[in-house]
């Protein structure tokens, strides 16, 4: 958890709004389709098409989302697709296509602390189990997919920190830098697919993902130096 100097803003009964940026995640978008669905909080379900080869599109229209078409690869460019496709949404809450386990508590815990106020941002991290999970929330970069955030959090965001996988990373900076309130929470039996299990070979799932990490990581170092406060004078 990371707080700031204010407290956070409350609002009064704002539309939320879950988007969901997909790609190629067939066996999994459907299931978070319906928990989304199912959250008490949620009012739209929208999933981001990303230049998907398979049936991400109609699965997830199959399982009542509504879904939007984002030629350009990259998850920044989805989810920018995703906000813009939601204009009258105050909150929105961001969850992975190829989540497992997910339930529409998880998605309701992360919305309330935005719309109650506790919080600006909250996020919400993989179930690892007792002994990694203490060392990803206090001593690792969090940038998981899983937030809810106000809206005008995301619209303030530089368009070059909306690119791949630096948006996550841009959020969190932007959070601390603006002296706000940002959650961090465990979300029980929360999974994912890897990229070993969805790549046809191990090898390159494994590849895949470490430059998936490098990429993010590398955004968080870059956004945190590029970002902090500059000294008067």
């Amino acid at each position: 958890m990371s707080k700031g100097e204010h407290s956070p803003r409350r609002t009064s009964s704002p539309s939320v709004a879950a988007i969901i940026p997909a790609w190629n995640e067939a066996a999994t978008v459907g299931a978070v389709v319906y928990a989304a669905l199912d959250a008490r909080t949620v009012d739209e379900v929208v999933v981001v098409d990303n230049a998907s080869t398979d049936d991400t599109a109609a699965v997830a229209a199959a399982h009542g989302a509504r879904v939007v078409h984002e030629p350009t690869p990259g998850k920044g460019e989805a989810l920018r697709a995703g906000v813009a496709a939601t204009p009258d949404a105050g909150v929105l809450v961001f969850l992975d296509a190829d989540l497992v386990g997910l339930r529409p508590e998880h998605v309701d815990d992360l919305v309330t602390t935005v719309v109650e106020g506790r919080a600006d941002m909250a996020c919400g991290l993989f179930d690892r189990g007792p002994l990694a999970n203490p060392l990803f929330l206090t001593s690792l970069p969090v940038l998981t997919g899983q937030r809810a955030l106000r809206r005008e959090l995301f619209e303030a965001l530089d368009l070059a920190d909306v690119r791949g996988y630096r948006v996550e990373a841009a959020l969190n900076t932007l959070v601390a830098r603006q002296g706000l309130v940002r959650h961090d929470r465990v979300l029980p039996g929360l999974w994912h697919r890897t990229k070993e299990e969805k790549l046809a070979s191990p090898v390159v799932g494994h590849a895949t993902k470490v430059a998936m990490l490098a990429s993010a990581c590398w955004s968080y170092v870059r956004c945190a130096v590029a970002l902090r406060p500059q000294p008067a004078g």
